[in-house]
């Protein structure tokens, strides 16, 4: 019996394919979503749990950002990310990013609002070796395109941010 996912369409938990993908509209902006899988079946409760992301991607946007600020006030990954920035832009394209915000503090700040979720991929069962459920891939749009610097929210099958990366 095929299962229905939000996005993706009609999905049969026991003969899967190896990748699917697609794209939603989060928040007026275009995202990837991908679906990896291991093997060729899976629980109707996983494909639940993939459903749920799915129908609140919003708000674990809202949750994510959360957790990118708490790593920043934390000198994590995402710091490490925003400093980056300041170090490889020239002024005319930062306040192009940040109009009217004149200290560092809150030029810094400014800066991580602007990070726009741009893809989401699942690895319910490990595909890849990943340890995580779901990652939300997060980049600043440069000229109008996505950096491809990215900071990386890593979380389980309910949401729990696992850890925070900075990939490329």
């Amino acid at each position: 019996m095929n299962y229905l996912l939000p996005y993706f369409g009609e999905i049969n938990p026991a003969q899967l394919e190896e990748y699917y993908q697609t794209t939603a509209v989060v928040k007026d902006l275009t995202v990837n979503l991908d679906l990896n899988f291991e093997h060729k079946t899976i629980s109707p409760e996983v494909l639940r749990a993939i459903e749920e992301f799915l129908n609140h991607l919003t708000r674990w946007d809202g949750h994510n950002h959360a957790a990118l600020e708490q790593d920043f006030a934390a000198d994590g990954e995402t710091a490490d990310h925003i400093t980056f920035y300041f170090d490889e832009l020239d002024e005319a394209e930062l306040s192009a990013l940040l109009p009217a915000e004149t200290s560092p503090d809150a030029r810094a700040f400014r800066l991580l609002k602007e990070l726009k979720l741009i893809r989401v991929g699942f690895y319910p069962d490990g595909k890849y070796d990943e340890e995580q459920f779901a990652t939300f891939d997060y980049a600043l749009y440069l000229a109008g395109e996505p950096s491809n610097q990215l900071l990386a929210v890593k979380t389980d099958e309910q949401g729990k941010v696992h850890h925070i990366t900075w990939e490329s």
